[in-house]
């Protein structure tokens, strides 16, 4: 008989503790010690877009456990956006983006709370047109930063500088070519070393020799940002058609542009905001959505759709090697 409610003592304290534990921890002691966090299939273009230190953020307070792929090839992101299972979000340049979407690969959505968030400025004027299938995150302008302080053209002409350091972007950089070449330049910049470097490497404040394409910040504010010389770019997130996580997904596109999360990454990358609600007295006013309201955007360079032969182009008319 003692033996029996020994028993039953030690079942009622096992059920005291699992109720409290169940109460106690954020998420119910089911998901925290039962379940493996929800795998998320990401693929990004750039490193910059996704930095580890958010995605351990997000992974702890959702739960999540992401497996990111960085890939800028193109015939490896069409496979994994159509493959089973498919990749959930894609963190990439608005004009890849505009492509798949012409492919019918990507979701379309209806105006929700994550679409509120970005500045209308980024947006389709008229939110009944608005197809909600890319959500743009981050901008930047670019220009050009001699090591002489002087404009581009005097940097092509100056044979003691001898290298030109580009956005490895097979896109831009086919539109920087076939302006120079329409300009009569192209003789002179195939003088230069041409090294294409990706977004992360560009940024460094190493001191280089020559001429270096960067965006337009507190950093860098005396660039050389002529009309054929300056792109705008824009970087944002879609989920693929195919994923089964469409809701999850726009979870966490929700929580990744909280002010919270963008407030201590923003100024740890190259990029500027389109958040219209981003504005602390920490973050530069050229980091801020706004900003682009200031900026003289006409004879920009703009690319609205992924020219899938630019690698190709780049290799057969100007002798580049990607």
């Amino acid at each position: 008989m003692r033996r029996s409610n020994l028993l039953w003592v030690v079942l009622f304290l096992v059920c005291m503790g699992v109720g409290f534990l169940h109460g106690y921890l954020p998420q119910g002691i089911s998901r925290d010690y039962v379940l493996r966090p929800t795998k998320v299939r990401v693929l990004i273009t750039d490193e910059s877009l996704f930095p580890k230190s958010i995605q351990e953020e997000l992974e702890n307070d959702l739960r999540i456990k992401f497996e990111v792929t960085v890939t800028r090839d193109w015939n490896s992101i069409q496979a994994k956006v159509i493959a089973s299972p498919a990749q959930d979000i894609l963190l990439l340049p608005s004009y890849w983006a505009n492509t798949l979407k012409q492919q019918n690969l990507l979701h379309i959505s209806a105006e929700n709370s994550l679409s509120q968030r970005i500045a209308p400025d980024f947006l389709a004027p008229v939110i009944s047109n608005r197809s909600l299938y890319f959500y743009p995150l981050y901008w930047m302008k670019t220009g050009f930063k001699t090591a002489s302080n002087g404009t581009f053209e005097e940097f092509l002409k100056d044979k003691k500088a001898t290298t030109l350091f580009l956005l490895n972007d097979e896109d831009l950089l086919l539109s920087h070519f076939q302006i120079w070449q329409d300009k009569g330049l192209l003789t002179l910049v195939q003088q230069k070393k041409i090294l294409t470097l990706p977004l992360d490497r560009l940024v460094t404040n190493e001191q280089r020799e020559g001429a270096s394409e960067l965006p337009l910040n507190e950093s860098n504010s005396n660039l050389t940002i002529q009309d054929d010389l300056s792109a705008l770019l824009v970087w944002g997130a879609a989920i693929p058609e195919a994923s089964d996580k469409k809701e999850l997904s726009i979870e966490i596109l929700t929580a990744l542009t909280a002010n919270s999360i963008q407030e201590q990454s923003l100024m740890k990358t190259p990029f500027n905001s389109t958040l219209q609600e981003l504005t602390t007295p920490s973050l530069p006013p050229q980091r801020r959505a706004t900003h682009i309201r200031e900026l003289k955007l006409k004879g920009t360079i703009l690319i609205n759709t992924k020219n899938l032969e630019a690698t190709k182009k780049l290799r057969d008319d100007f002798n580049l090697i990607l």
